[in-house]
């Protein structure tokens, strides 16, 4: 330890003198007391305790020693200041000299405790730990602690004797009991460890970790089927809890399961059957939710999940016959009929879930939800009129529906007729002024009309109301960006950024959003740069996008980094989605750029060429066609 007493003596000069570490003592014939100068003392050290001035505590704490050495206080501050110093041989010689005065100083002691298992002093932290104990006889922690210590010390002997002190207390919580057991178990009495698990069971079988505890000791004793006997017991007490899953685990073959799916009720193996599916023993699943269906489900949750299971394993023909069933049984539950229809649109069956719809309306003419799924099915197919019909049907049976009239106004839009679609999202608004779709929309369809400044006014009210913000940033930054080069407002496209910088912050990993902003940066010739690393980022979340295999190529261009945009934009080519031609128009443009650039003429005429097939009225490629 380094000589710290030249500093302690000129920090007691600036605390009072050094009389002493001098050795002489202060004036009892007048003035204060030897008592009142050590509380000036000890009021003192309190200050530099607040400047974090540790060694000025010190000192200044020794003086008031010196002249108080009955003050138990003084000690222990010391033992705390040195431990701040980072000198433990101190801090525990004046923590001790404190306890002698006061055992009962708690924190001290805890204080002690620390330091001693930190300096590698067991044996003397278990003696402290004992006597703590004596002022807190209902710390369980603390005797689990000292238990630990006393295995690390080759002392486990000790334990059981401990233990068996601290299940003689009344009112011990089942956790402590359970505890206990489980460290009995450690130490090879698993008797006795079994017999407090039953204990505390018989007390109160809502326990679950008892039965955990329970079943592991018998698997650990190699009775596997006690242990399976007890989580089935288990699971009727608490179906609703991870007891099924232990059991799942147990269940490796069809055999293991005969008993439970003859005698089990049909709460057990649901929890039973759905612990089985997320393990991924899909075969044991499918025997309990095939038992599960003779015995009736007796809750949606119930028949959902079993769908869910067919659907998972990609046998819709099992999940639409279970959903079937499922309405027989709950024909007043429009879930029901929601999960059905939704399970028959996955695999493109829309004739069939626009079926499921209408028998679930017949039953629940006003049921709002399934209008919606069926106004969605049809929209699926590009079904347009039929799906307004439908949300007028909806709207005439339930009026004051905001997201009907949303819809209503996406299925006119889709149509182009967009002055009409605004009509729709006006009626959503002053029936639900907070929904934060009709202001999204609305804002779409006013950037179609190019009325920007409305646009922007109603996607930032969208922005606001938003509880999932990302989404609807996308749509503000597009619409900023577009509306800074049709207006050409500079001052948008830095909203924009501020937009999709927004977003990202949100989230990171949008490769959409990640794209929009690399390709803004690079189409203006700005950060380009920051372009590349915005767009790398983009083609490692997706590497096959030809959009942004097209981004990264025109932000190398912009570089006049040829060699590296030509490979981009050729991979983007072999990428390029042929059922998007505005998209495809983009690419071969650039494509015939960086041709151009490169000098290879015939190529460019020929990339140029297939954007006027795809965009005939392009009037800047014709331009560059010109001989």
């Amino acid at each position: 330890m380094k000589n710290i007493l030249p500093l302690l003596c000129a920090l007691a000069l600036s605390a009072g003198g050094c009389a002493v570490l001098r050795g002489t003592k202060a004036p009892t014939a007048a003035g204060p007391t030897a008592s009142d100068q050590a509380m000036q003392y000890f009021v003192k050290a309190k200050v530099f305790e607040a400047q974090h001035n540790y060694l000025g505590a010190i000192v200044a704490l020794r003086n008031a020693a010196d002249l108080d050495s009955t003050s138990p206080t003084i000690y222990a501050r010391l033992a705390y200041n040195y431990q701040r110093i980072d000198d433990p041989h101190m801090a525990v010689h004046f923590a001790l000299k404190g306890l002698a005065l006061d055992g009962s100083q708690v924190g001290l002691r805890r204080l002690l405790i620390r330091i001693l298992e930190s300096e590698g002093e067991r044996e003397d932290a278990i003696d402290h730990i004992e006597e703590l104990l004596r002022y807190e006889p209902d710390n369980w922690p603390l005797y689990r602690h000292l238990a630990y210590l006393y295995f690390e010390t080759g002392q486990a002997e000790r334990v059981a004797p401990l233990f068996k002190e601290v299940l003689a207390q009344e009112h011990i919580p089942p956790e402590v009991k359970v505890d206990i057991a489980g460290i009995f178990s450690r130490i090879n009495q698993q008797k006795e460890a079994e017999r407090i698990y039953r204990r505390v069971l018989a007390a109160d079988p809502m326990v679950e970790d008892a039965w955990l505890g329970l079943a592991e000791l018998k698997l650990a004793q190699g009775h596997r089927h006690e242990a399976i006997a007890i989580y089935r017991e288990a699971a009727g007490h608490l179906p609703d809890s991870s007891i099924p899953y232990h059991l799942a685990r147990l269940m490796d073959t069809e055999h293991d399961l005969e008993d439970i799916l003859a005698e089990e009720s049909a709460e057990v193996l649901y929890h039973l059957g759905v612990a089985l599916s997320e393990a991924g023993q899909y075969d044991q699943a499918t025997l309990v939710f095939k038992r599960i269906v003779e015995m009736q489900p007796q809750t949606v949750e119930q028949w959902t999940d079993l769908a869910r299971h067919y659907i998972y394993l990609e046998d819709y023909d099992s999940a639409t016959a279970v959903l079937s069933q499922a309405a027989e049984a709950m024909p007043d539950s429009s879930e029901i009929y929601l999960y059905w229809g939704t399970a028959l649109e996955s695999t493109e069956r829309y004739d069939e879930a626009i079926a499921v719809y209408q028998r679930g309306l017949e039953r629940l003419p006003d049921a709002v939800e399934i209008y919606l799924y069926w106004g969605l099915a049809l929209e699926q197919q590009d079904a347009w009129a039929e799906a307004i019909e439908i949300y007028s049907q909806a709207l005439a049976a339930s009026p004051g529906h905001a997201a009907l009239h949303v819809r209503w106004g996406i299925s006119l839009g889709r149509q182009g007729q967009w002055e009409d679609a605004l009509a729709q999202y006006e009626t959503a608004a002053s029936l639900d002024p907070a929904y934060s779709p009709t202001f999204l929309h609305w804002g779409i369809a006013l950037e179609e009309l190019e009325h920007w400044e409305a646009a922007l006014e109603k996607l930032n009210q969208a922005v606001a109301l938003a509880n999932d913000k990302s989404r609807v940033l996308f749509y503000l930054g597009a619409c900023y960006e577009q509306a800074s080069r049709k207006l050409g407002r500079d001052e948008y496209f830095d909203r924009a950024v501020e937009t999709f910088q927004r977003l990202l912050e949100i989230e990171p990993n949008d490769a959409y959003a990640l794209n929009y902003l690399g390709y803004m940066y690079a189409d203006k010739g700005v950060r380009l740069t920051e372009a590349v690393a915005l767009l790398e980022k983009a083609i490692a979340l997706e590497p096959d996008n030809s959009a942004f295999l097209d981004s990264i190529g025109w932000a190398y261009f912009r570089l006049g980094e040829l060699a590296q945009a030509e490979q981009y934009l050729q991979q983007a080519l072999e990428q390029m989605d042929e059922g998007d031609p505005e998209e495809q128009a983009v690419i071969f443009d650039h494509a015939g750029d960086i041709a151009s650039a490169l000098g290879k003429m015939d190529e460019a005429r020929a990339h140029w060429q297939k954007v006027l097939e795809l965009a005939p009225d392009n009037e800047e490629v014709q331009r560059k066609l010109l001989p």
